[in-house]
């Protein structure tokens, strides 16, 4: 049994725009499907949750961006349950899409989808009793993202498909305000001190804030997370080097590290905000750790 989610106001109307496109198909194909609309936050995941176990349904796909993926795989995580999950984009930034070679286009994406001829397993990052699918992040980065969620100008932005010119917005208001901390950060064991830190990223995937390369050498099925650390750079230098992370050349810049492991834990001087998959989630102190190929999607 199949279901789909659908995120009719995702990327400012464009989920049920692509909705549309795409119900005629299933019908045709005549398999039987559920679907569901998201009507607020948290649907997502609800829905999930109870088409898997009380409809039985063992493949979801989710219309819409990274916070519906977000939503609809915590469903199926907490299920406890075999569920694979497929996407048809329709978000403003799509970073899971890029991350996995999803097509952007729909009937392209249901094809692949319902063909399973890509069928491969991720993992998965563990935070607080949730997972999140393509990065967690602690400091400028969640600051970044919180003020964008909130800002008006994305929405008229993402009604020009533009979304990705918020998170650069946004960018420029936070980077005035912002003040590094201290920080302490364990990978699997190994205690690293850190001072003036702007950011930690631990990613599953390169892509983040809708086309930006925050870890360029992170694989979604390696077991591990790509960890990126950015200390010691003036509020100037940090804006000048910015632009390099959309090519990933900002890897080669004195004021970013590297590191990968299964496990992070991230303590700071006074408490720093963080997101996952860019939803604003418990400051630090955090600690998060890798599931390894814990999900069957289709790409």
């Amino acid at each position: 049994m199949l279901g789909v989610i659908v995120n009719p106001v995702s990327g400012n109307g464009t989920g049920l725009k692509v909705w549309r496109q795409i119900e005629p198909a299933l019908r045709r194909l005549g398999a039987p499907f559920h679907v569901r609309l998201t009507s607020g936050e948290g649907d997502a995941e609800k829905l999930s949750k109870e088409l898997i176990q009380k409809e039985g349904v063992k493949k979801i796909i989710a219309v819409g961006g990274d916070g519906t993926v977000r939503g609809v795989i915590n469903g199926i995580y907490e299920s406890k349950q075999d569920c694979q999950f497929g996407l048809v984009p329709a978000g403003s930034g799509n970073d899971f899409a890029r991350g996995h070679g999803i097509p952007m286009k729909p009937l392209q994406a249901l094809e692949r989808i319902l063909s399973e001829k890509g069928e491969k397993r991720i993992d998965l990052i563990l935070l607080n009793g949730k997972v999140a699918v393509n990065s967690i992040g602690a400091g400028f980065d969640a600051q970044v993202a919180k003020i964008t969620d909130q800002a008006v100008y994305k929405a008229w932005l993402n009604r020009y498909k533009l979304g990705a010119l918020a998170y650069i917005i946004s960018v420029i208001r936070v980077v005035c305000t912002y003040q590094p901390r201290d920080i302490v950060i364990n990978v699997d064991g190994r205690e690293v001190r850190l001072e003036a830190v702007w950011l930690v990223v631990a990613a599953n995937i390169p892509n983040y804030g809708g086309g930006m390369l925050i870890c360029p050498d992170a694989i979604p099925d390696d077991g591990i997370a790509d960890i990126c650390v950015v200390s010691g750079v003036s509020r100037f230098g940090l804006l000048a080097a910015f632009p390099k992370i959309f090519t990933g050349a900002h890897r080669h810049h004195p004021g970013v590290r590297f590191y990968k492991g299964k496990q992070v834990a991230i303590q700071a001087a006074g408490q720093l905000p963080v997101h996952a998959d860019g939803e604003s989630v418990a400051p630090t102190p955090i600690s998060a750790q890798v599931i390894e190929k814990c999900l069957t999607i289709f790409v």
